[in-house]
């Protein structure tokens, strides 16, 4: 495994990054109305945390909960955050009660990787089509080893004539020889704008995995780009 690999982020099963509410005597106490989803997070020029996405489009200030993470400088990254959505003078912003860097990195190609041919199983829990990402959450059987987990592109064609673009990719996950010991949650974020090139309306996106059953399950979804 070389400089392709990119490490894989784990979190325990009912929510990964989850949030820790304590019980309390006040009866009219109001528990926080927290969502799990994927973000977008642009960084200021100190490489805080300054605003995020969703995919459905909108985009709010960060009003705090995550003083301690540092990016790099005006830039973004893919993030899963349990976050609450929070109103004052007229305005909204969240606030992230914990967070964590998805997988997101572009896929790379066929001839350019070089990891091995045998891929070792996940479980595929749900995917959908996020705001220029295609999304994944994985069920991974681990221990204590690291692992590692990629998205090969194996073909890319565009139809000049329908404007439609079409991409075969497979995930690649090395386990490290980790025993299947608990089930651990990996989120992907794989980014697909690069394929909205000038004159390709349309991207079907084909992912192929394979899962502890031993077969290899195909997804196919459709990217419109906006």
């Amino acid at each position: 495994m070389r400089k392709w690999l990119i490490g894989i982020l784990f979190c325990w099963l009912l929510g990964g990054a989850g949030v820790l509410l304590c019980a309390c005597a006040d009866d009219d106490y109001h528990y926080p109305s927290v969502k799990l989803e994927f973000l977008t997070a642009y960084s200021d020029a100190e490489g805080m945390l300054k605003s995020v996405v969703t995919d459905e489009g909108k985009e709010y200030p960060v009003w705090g909960g995550v003083d301690d993470w540092r990016i790099t400088s005006d830039s973004l990254i893919r993030i899963v955050a349990n976050y609450e959505l929070l109103q004052a003078d007229g305005q909204a912003g969240v606030r992230l009660y914990s967070a964590l860097t998805a997988i997101s990195s572009l896929p790379v190609s066929a001839q350019e990787f070089e990891g091995d041919e045998e891929t070792d199983p996940v479980d595929v829990l749900s995917v959908w089509m996020g705001r220029d990402y295609l999304n994944m959450m994985l069920d991974v059987k681990a221990q204590d080893r690291p692992h590692n987990i990629l998205f090969v592109e194996e073909d890319r064609t565009v139809d000049i004539e329908s404007r439609h673009a079409f991409v075969s990719l497979s995930l690649y996950h090395d386990d490290g020889g980790d025993l299947q010991a608990y089930t651990k949650r990996a989120y992907c974020s794989v980014p697909l704008r690069h394929y909205a090139t000038e004159g390709v309306d349309t991207v079907t996106v084909r992912v192929s995995v394979r899962v502890y059953s031993g077969e290899v399950k195909m997804y196919e979804l459709e990217y419109k780009p906006l």
